[in-house]
């Protein structure tokens, strides 16, 4: 078996899909990433998932890596993902399991689900997550994510230079290392457009946001014990919201393991989709 590339179409674009195919019979595995690069650099963070019998489908949202389109936002990221699935339910199974990976691929993720993917995947694992009126990870009052929201829709397509949060603590020569190797592998990766910044702000802080929903398929959190971005106690409180079936694995290592100690990641969801799948019943 080998990696290959898809497109996806989406109207008069297509959606790019770094996809691992075993067959028809086999799980299907749709990912999500932080949409700085595109899904075939961070294709390591998935290979432990390519010893078992499944379909990964890795995609990038519309108008972001690979993929074409000019929209990005919280409403397409859910119409890229529901084509997602309507792909997969097509050519292979309604067998379906969502892993949101990376940083705000695992927050992007996680709104979808709120906003009613979760009736279309057996079970749902996030690493990165987000508590609807508690943004307190980004260290900015409410307010001031307003105002900084509202710039963005603004000028959307302006870029700026993504402010990596200083990390001296457990694995940080890795976890520093891996944006150095992220420069080299995609240069200018870390300027992002403003419209990343809307989309993953407007997510969490308005009163009308899905995030309010209950999440209702079976979901993984993953705690990571030493993440620049999260303190350890926010991926408890989140996990405390959750009324489904529910799991917490922690992850003793640094944000970025996920890239160089993938393992730790991938075995856990894997046993989390294959007890909620369909052979599994």
């Amino acid at each position: 078996m080998s990696w290959k590339q898809i497109e996806m179409p989406n109207g008069a674009t297509n959606i790019f899909c770094n996809a691992y195919i075993t067959g028809k019979t086999a799980m299907n595995i749709i990912v999500t990433h932080t949409p700085i690069c595109s899904a075939t650099l961070l294709q390591p963070a998935l290979e432990p998932l390519t010893k078992h019998h499944v379909n990964i489908f890795h995609f990038d949202f519309s108008a972001t890596g690979q993929s074409e389109g000019t929209d990005f936002s919280v409403k397409t990221t859910v119409s890229d993902m529901n084509l997602v699935i309507d792909y997969i339910s097509k050519n292979f199974s309604d067998n379906i399991h969502l892993l949101g990976y990376t940083g705000i691929g695992g927050i992007f993720a996680q709104y979808a689900v709120h906003a009613g993917i979760d009736a279309r995947i057996k079970s749902f694992a996030q690493f990165a997550c987000v508590i609807h009126k508690d943004p307190s990870p980004m260290e900015k009052p409410i307010w001031l994510l307003k105002i900084m929201y509202g710039v963005a829709k603004i000028f959307p397509n302006v870029k700026i230079t993504f402010d990596v949060p200083k990390f001296v603590g457990f694995n940080a020569d890795k976890d520093n290392a891996f944006y150095e190797e992220l420069e080299k592998m995609a240069p200018g990766s870390m300027r992002t457009k403003l419209k990343l910044m809307s989309t993953m702000i407007g997510s969490a802080i308005f009163d009308n946001s899905v995030m309010q929903k209950p999440i209702k398929c079976p979901t993984l959190v993953f705690k990571v014990l030493h993440d620049r971005y999260f303190p350890a106690e926010y991926f408890d409180k989140y996990y405390a919201t959750l009324k489904c079936e529910k799991k917490l694995v922690e992850i003793n290592d640094a944000h970025n393991s996920y890239y160089y100690n993938a393992e730790l990641f991938c075995e856990p969801a894997y046993e989390w989709f294959a007890a909620h799948s369909d052979a599994a019943k």
